[in-house]
């Protein structure tokens, strides 16, 4: 059974493992050439230096944001976080489910999760950035009613950033 329930401090590594992980997966299997792991790993390490080396600043103690973990037995097996961007806005970010966890429901929970927080903080509006190579996300997002808005595409790679939105 999966539960989610709200960051606490002592998870802090176990996220950034488990987003890690689940980033390389997809760099190993969507991503063959030499630029674009140099610009995935440029990402990645961003995420993990940032904002998942300080969940607890960059989001329990941000005004309209928060940080969730999904469990199941216990065990860590995914997150995600609701980052203030503005009085209208806020962006869902850092979704990933371990492997063994994947196909069980996890990320539809833990996205339920940020939406409801998102419509209870007072949002118009959800966005998520994610890769033109990650298929399986796009096609989650545009399954629960997000649309895209603009794309950036990496100079001297084939990776390109969507971004989706979901009217709250």
């Amino acid at each position: 059974m999966v539960t989610v329930r709200q960051f606490r401090p002592e998870d802090a590594e176990a996220v950034r493992e488990l987003f890690a992980h689940a980033q390389d997966d997809f760099a190993d299997s969507y991503l063959h050439n030499e630029a674009d792991r140099e610009g995935f790993r440029e990402y990645l390490d961003g995420a993990l230096t940032h904002d998942l080396a300080h969940v607890e600043q960059s989001y329990l103690q941000r005004r309209g944001s928060n940080f969730w973990i999904a469990e199941v037995d216990g065990a860590p097996v995914g997150c995600i976080g609701a980052y203030r961007r503005d009085d209208e806005e806020a962006e869902i970010r850092r979704l990933a489910v371990d492997r063994t966890a994947r196909r069980r429901g996890v990320a539809s929970r833990l996205l339920d999760q940020a939406e409801e927080f998102c419509r209870d903080a007072g949002y118009a509006r959800a966005i998520v950035w994610t890769a033109n190579h990650m298929s399986a996300a796009i096609a989650f997002l545009q399954h629960r009613g997000y649309h895209e808005l603009e794309d950036h595409a990496f100079p001297h790679t084939s990776l390109t950033l969507y971004l989706y939105a979901l009217d709250l």
